[in-house]
């Protein structure tokens, strides 16, 4: 530690006279300024023993403010100067080593008067007025005598552009035209295009998933899924939609607390639901909710204020004012979102919506929310059934028999008597006369409580698992595959305190006379008739006390998950489904509706946030012991060093966030923004702008864009201005003055080129190969991945099935994201697995990652398919239309001389073992042109080649 005793000074007076002498001749350098110059060789040094942490301060000495080390204007006189200079400070222990320059800029500043800056991302935002991006670029780089690189040409642009904005690279016949097209405003049309695609939300979303660690798995133990894609799609669709930040923020973390709020409100605050939890039976659940709370305020502190809070779990901030109260005053404003320590694992339950059903019961809180993907998949699915019946010829008598039979009972079905279960165990037969010698295709079954069941008392949960068999003349049984159980899916399932999980994750409840009936509609594989002497038998394991009432009919419901049935206009899908009468449509028919049913009548659960009756007691706990009962108790607070401290509810805290008057959340939006289109940050450190981040090379600049995007939150208006700038706009070769003046670019004379982010390099090659799928929003996608890859996963034991039908070529951002075995392709490219919020990627570059491109079934398949699409005929135009469509491009003449000389090379390869060309396009699921296999294989070979380039995955 630093001695407040000054001492003697001769040892070190004379050199430290002369070196300042030196510096104090005239000389043509600006001011020594603490935030830029001094303050990051302190925090770096010194602040882990004299900075903002009180337990660990040594000597009661902060240097981060004035102290008694430093004596303004007297260099001889600070202690400081001579400790760094007698080598006692940084301590041996530390093994950092302060450069003779570093103690020069020490000295200059005190001998200039050592002046105290506060943290510059904590002070007020300070907006030039009158100028612009490239004015404040341009004043630098005159005055760093660096001369600004040229404008790219307009096919790097566009391709750039594009990828930027949309994640997906331009088709040739649109770089075509940008490049032919001399309009001036040429380019801001394209900027308007690009934003007004349903892409721009998708590509802008993935860091903003980073940030917020969205993972469609728990994280913890057994990794399970748990249900939080609805809150994908509405960070995507909130992109699109160029909803205010403010709203944007202020939805997340209270839609909840907002007036009547509406179902998109709720969804967003899944974002409070996003942590990681554990479902493992011997966890202690205060340690856990410790856990949930502490990982909040992690979330909230690196995603809107730029700060790694996370260092004041367990003592105050080392580098940053940021004391240990506090972080649990901000883990208090989540003390109400309803949660459990540990929670039960609904994977085996068929319906988790238990919302409103028993307050302690450790499911997640969700609501049912309507998914545009689903409504329209379900529409196209429900396009293909009736095309595969247009062609079929409605039997008239049939037709007759339906509609009389619609008459003589209008609601469609043909009601039994009601029959009274009994026991655990309850089996009872259904005999009606009415049933016999005629078909029917669809039974309904209506369940009522009797006094007395535990479940009518909300005591506990049915799991109802019906079977049917037709039980014959002799006594023997048949079992009847039941096909669906057609109900309003995921509607909530309670009233009156009763619950009952239905097959199908979903029973639609209706009331009748006072007394709760749960229906669901089940549909056979195809219609049945009972003969003579057969009756049919219902079969309810596992139910205390119930009565149900069962119905027939010939007919089927429209829609899976409609309990009505047609009325008198009947269709040939009508016909189709309910006879068969052609069995190859009928089969296909069922695979498309197995499909629709999967979809749930369009809608799916969304885990949100629900105020819990009795808040948790927030401690600032020692060192993060959960154990501790003696902590004192802190309620909600915003950092007291910030502007204008509020406490109150999660609003509150959303509101201060977004308010003017605090400096760090328009800084942090803008700066990610900045490294999104420029490749690195105003301030590099994008996840902490803190003291132990480095400050912006430009602050001026960050500061015109942050006060700049306060205005209106306008988030498109910040990406349009960015992408429209001449710095944007640049070439991203520098220059060789550039190189050895500022290699690393931080004065941005040119652009930065950047590797595309794992999803996009994905994207890229389905995108180029004419193979994406280009749907929005959706259940999570599940594209190839090796055998045997979530053989460790347990609790419960699982395999990985991909998509056997085109969503396999769904977009990255839509891939499943299990957080403990992220899939292979993701993790080579650098993706973060998500169980920590993360602002930046790292970017390494591995002998995998190629392996990744050349040998992933993904993409080879797309090579293949590539190959396939292939419009032109001649060797030399093939390959001019690859490069066209892979880098906006022709190949070079080295290039055109090397892979023709390849082609060749793998055509003789090839017409040698033909066997080896079938087994090399027999990769994946698309299916295959016709055509020379040999030629085909020859051909995917070099567009293979052109994937795995690192122009291809690189945005220049």
């Amino acid at each position: 530690m630093i001695s407040l005793s000054h001492g003697k000074l001769a040892v070190f007076a004379l050199a430290s006279l002369m070196s300042f002498a030196a510096l104090a001749a005239p000389q043509k350098t600006e001011p020594v300024r603490f935030n830029r110059d001094i303050r990051p060789i302190l925090s770096d040094n010194c602040f882990a023993c004299h900075g903002p942490d009180k337990n660990k301060r040594q000597a009661g000495l902060r240097l981060d403010q004035p102290n008694r080390a430093v004596i303004s204007g007297d260099i001889l006189a600070s202690v400081l100067v001579k400790r760094v200079q007698d080598g006692t400070m940084p301590p041996a222990a530390f093994h950092k080593i302060l450069t003779s320059a570093q103690k020069q800029l020490l000295m200059r500043w005190i001998g200039e008067g050592a002046k105290y800056e506060g943290h510059w991302s904590f002070q007020p935002i300070s907006p030039r007025v009158g100028t612009g991006i490239d004015a404040i670029i341009t004043a630098r780089l005159a005055k760093e005598k660096l001369t600004r690189a040229p404008l790219a040409d307009k096919a790097t642009l566009i391709r750039r552009v594009s990828l930027d904005v949309t994640g997906l690279p331009p088709r040739p016949e649109r770089v075509a035209a940008f490049v032919s097209d001399t309009r001036p405003d040429a380019y801001a049309k394209l900027v308007d295009e690009l934003l007004a695609s349903p892409h721009y939300g998708e590509r802008m979303a993935v860091p903003w998933l980073d940030a917020v660690r969205y993972a469609d798995t728990v994280g913890y133990h057994g990794d399970q899924n748990m249900n939080a894609w609805a809150y994908r799609d509405w960070v995507v669709d909130a992109f699109n939609a160029n909803m205010p930040f403010d709203r944007f923020t202020r939805e997340q973390l209270a839609g909840d607390l907002l007036p009547s709020p509406t179902p998109s409100q709720l969804t967003a605050t899944c974002f409070n639901r996003l942590n990681m939890v554990t479902r493992e039976g011997g966890a202690q659940p205060k340690e856990y909710l410790h856990k949930y709370a502490t990982d909040r305020v992690r979330t909230v502190g690196m995603a809107w204020m730029g700060l790694t809070t996370g260092c004041a779990e367990c003592h105050d901030h080392k580098f940053d004012p940021l004391t240990q109260r506090d972080f649990y005053a901000l883990a208090a404003y989540f003390a109400d979102v309803k949660q459990w320590g540990v929670y039960a694992d609904y994977g085996y339950t068929p319906n988790p919506d238990l919302r409103g059903v028993n307050n302690d019961y450790p499911f997640f809180p969700e609501i049912s929310v309507e998914s545009r993907y689903l409504k329209q998949r379900i529409a196209q699915l429900q396009g293909q059934i009736e095309t595969l019946a247009a062609p079929l010829s409605v039997s008239q008598s049939w037709l007759g028999e339906q509609n009389a039979y619609v008459q003589a009972n209008p609601d469609g079905w043909e009601a039994d008597e009601k029959v009274v279960l009994t026991g655990n165990k309850a089996t009872d037969e259904v005999r009606s006369l009415a049933l016999k010698n005629r078909s029917f295709a669809s039974v309904r079954l209506e369940l009522y409580p009797v006094e007395g069941s535990l479940f009518r008392k909300g005591v506990r949960s049915e799991t109802v698992n019906l079977s049917v068999a037709i039980v014959g003349k002799d006594g023997k049984t048949r079992n009847i595959p039941l096909r669906h159980a057609a109900a309003s899916a995921f509607e909530p399932i309670y009233r009156n305190s009763f619950a009952l999980l239905g097959v199908h994750r979903g029973w639609k409840l209706a009331d009748s006379q006072a007394q709760v009936a749960q229906t669901a509609v089940y549909r056979f594989e195809k219609p049945i008739t009972l003969g003579e002497g057969e009756s049919l038998r219902v079969t309810l394991p596992g139910c205390d006390l119930a009565c149900f009432r069962l119905s027939t009919s010939p007919l089927v419901p429209r829609d899976p998950d409609d309990l009505t049935l047609p009325g008198k206009a009947l269709t040939p899908r009508d016909y189709l489904l309910a006879t068969a009468a052609d069995a190859s449509a009928f089969a296909k028919a069922k695979a498309l509706e197995s499909e629709i049913i999967g979809y749930r009548g369009g809608r799916t659960p969304v885990m949100v946030t629900e105020r819990a009756k009795t808040p948790l007691t927030m401690r600032v706990v020692p060192r993060g012991n959960w154990q501790d009962e003696t902590a004192p108790v802190v309620t909600a607070a915003t950092p007291s060093f910030l502007p204008k401290p509020t406490g109150g509810s999660r609003l509150e805290l959303a509101n201060w966030l977004i308010d003017k008057s605090n400096p760090l959340t328009s800084r942090v939006f803008i700066n990610r923004l900045w490294k999104h289109f420029f490749g690195v940050g105003l301030s590099p450190s994008i996840e902490d702008l803190g003291a132990q981040g480095e400050p912006p090379t430009y602050p001026e600049l960050l500061d015109m864009l942050a006060a700049d995007f306060q205005r209106d939150w306008n988030v498109k208006r910040a990406v349009k201005q960015l992408v429209l700038s001449e710095a944007y706009r640049r070439s991203s070769v520098m220059s060789a003055a550039q190189k050895s003046k500022d290699p690393q670019n931080k004065l941005w004379a040119s652009q930065n080129p950047r590797r595309l982010e794992a999803e996009f390099v994905r994207d890229n090659a389905l995108a180029i190969a004419g193979l994406l799928n280009p749907s929005v929003g959706g259940p999570p996608a599940m594209p190839y991945q090796p055998e045997g890859y979530y053989a460790p996963l347990q609790f419960p034991d699982r395999n990985y099935v991909a998509d056997k039908n085109d969503s396999q070529w769904r977009r990255g951002v839509y891939m499943h994201w299990q957080r403990t075995f992220l899939h292979p392709m993701l993790a080579s490219f650098d993706a973060p697995n998500r169980d920590e919020p993360s602002c930046t990627r790292t970017n390494a570059n591995t002998p995998q990652q190629a392996l990744t491109l050349l040998n992933d079934p993904e993409f080879v398949e797309a090579a293949r398919v590539f190959a396939g699409s292939l419009r032109t005929k001649t060797d030399d135009a093939k390959l001019t239309e690859i490069y066209q469509r892979a880098l906006a491009r022709a190949p070079k003449p080295q290039e055109q001389k090397s892979l023709l000389a390849f082609l060749a090379k793998v055509r003789t390869e090839y017409a040698a073992r033909p066997e080896d060309a079938q087994k090399f396009l027999a990769t994946g699921n698309a299916p295959l042109p016709e055509g020379d296999a040999v030629e085909l294989a020859s051909w995917a070979s070099v567009c293979r080649v052109v994937l795995n380039l690192h122009e291809t995955i690189t945005r220049y």
